[in-house]
């Protein structure tokens, strides 16, 4: 047997989330919650092993685990866990664990499959089914000390890639050499290797690498930089546009640990840059600041992406903030946690108050024609203060080499 040891979610912490589900359960007037999507299973028992957790109204749990039994007794704090091989069992199961057939169940419709919801109808045809994705969605939304601690742990893996790109980057590097130094670093930090998004089709890498123009172009994703990429099969986020003198790459990474991740952007220049290079980078620093600051509870962010708007069309920021062209989206900052696209988002249409423990990265860059990005992005978390700040390293506009050098190294 491999003897092996890693860090788990606290039976404290994993008892905290399932209370808060129950109520949640009870105020919807529902019986229980169905879950079975890897980022929310994992939230709620601690492991992504194969399985289904219920929850019901009453406060208890039955975590039936397909595969794999044994790791997931292992790694998670639960006590009412035990194996399962068939769909077919859960109304007997149901029925041991709850004491009848739960009438109204919630389930993740935003993410499961019709034909796996239809396996669960035929399995359970007493039951009415809805969609509760959203609100497990905004239940995640506020993060524990545990969850910022994590958060910042992932922070230092980002803090580790920039320092090292500070010598690393230069002219000639293509952008596919710099991911790969960036995810060397990142994994020798304990980086965990995989990125989750909740949307459909939504997939994505350690982050974006932009040399120069290759920032302009448009993406199939709801983000405001381009990228190359290597083939129309992933046409992001790095591909072979070389590094130059004089046009700033972009370095937009998250970090993750124990599932949290931490997303953060800096911009090196090689050589000197302007001053209207270095004019519009601080602008964006300032646009960061304008929102952090206004990260306090009861705050609306559809408000302050409208004064955010204004505040930067002041500086003679219209076209091209947040995307080039066409490829300009609408938002300012995104939820973040164990997926990238978590909720609430700064933008239009998102009425539901800030409240103390969100965690958002502000990512205000501005895209110029013949150039490419500059810009900033950081995760904070909300509080009484404002934006309380993640990752502790420098927002300006980073200088490297501005000559090409031989071979590529690792530290």
């Amino acid at each position: 047997m491999i003897d092996f040891v890693y860090p788990l979610v606290p039976k404290g912490e994993l008892i905290r989330r399932l209370k808060k589900a129950s109520a949640r359960i009870v105020e919807m007037g529902m019986n229980a919650w169905l879950v079975s999507g890897v980022t929310n299973l994992y939230y709620f028992t601690g492991t992504t092993q194969n399985g289904i957790l219920f929850i019901f109204d009453d406060g208890r749990h039955l975590f039936l685990v397909r595969k794999s039994l044994e790791r997931a007794r292992n790694e998670s704090a639960l006590t009412e866990i035990d194996g399962f091989r068939s769909l077919r069992e859960l109304s007997d199961r149901l029925k041991g664990a709850y004491g009848k057939l739960p009438g109204k169940i919630g389930f993740e419709g935003g993410v499961v499959p019709v034909s796996l919801f239809d396996r669960y109808q035929q399995a359970l045809p007493d039951c009415e089914f809805f969609n509760v994705s959203t609100e497990i969605r905004w239940l995640r939304s506020i993060k524990s000390e545990f969850e910022q601690g994590c958060m910042r742990e992932a922070g230092k893996q980002t803090a580790a890639v920039f320092q090292h790109m500070k010598e690393f980057i230069r002219p000639g590097l293509t952008e596919i050499e710099i991911a790969a130094e960036v995810e060397y670093i990142a994994r020798k930090n304990g980086h965990q290797g995989i990125i989750r998004m909740n949307g459909f089709n939504a997939e994505l890498y350690y982050g974006v690498i932009t040399a120069g123009e290759s920032a302009n172009l448009p993406t199939n994703f709801d983000g405001p930089s381009g990228s190359s990429g290597l083939y129309p099969s992933a046409p992001h986020p790095a591909g072979r546009v070389a590094v130059k003198g004089g046009k700033p790459v972009l370095v937009d990474f998250m970090g993750a640990y124990m599932g949290y991740l931490c997303d953060e952007t800096r911009v090196y220049f090689p050589g000197e840059p302007s001053q209207e290079v270095i004019r519009l980078h601080n602008n964006c620093v300032q646009i960061q600041s304008f929102i952090s600051e206004r990260l306090k509870p009861g705050i609306i962010p559809a408000q302050l992406y409208e004064d955010t708007k204004t505040y930067a069309k002041e500086m003679g920021f219209t076209e091209n903030l947040m995307g080039f062209g066409t490829n300009q989206v609408k938002f300012f900052g995104h939820g973040l946690g164990l997926e990238v696209d978590e909720l609430p988002v700064i933008a239009p249409r998102f009425d539901r108050l800030l409240v103390a423990g969100v965690t958002i990265a502000v990512e205000p860059k501005y895209y110029v024609a013949g150039l490419g990005a500059v810009g900033v992005e950081n995760t904070f978390v909300v509080t009484e203060k404002g934006g309380m700040r993640l990752v502790d390293f420098p927002d300006d506009l980073i200088p490297v080499r501005s000559t090409e050098h031989p071979g590529g190294f690792h530290v």
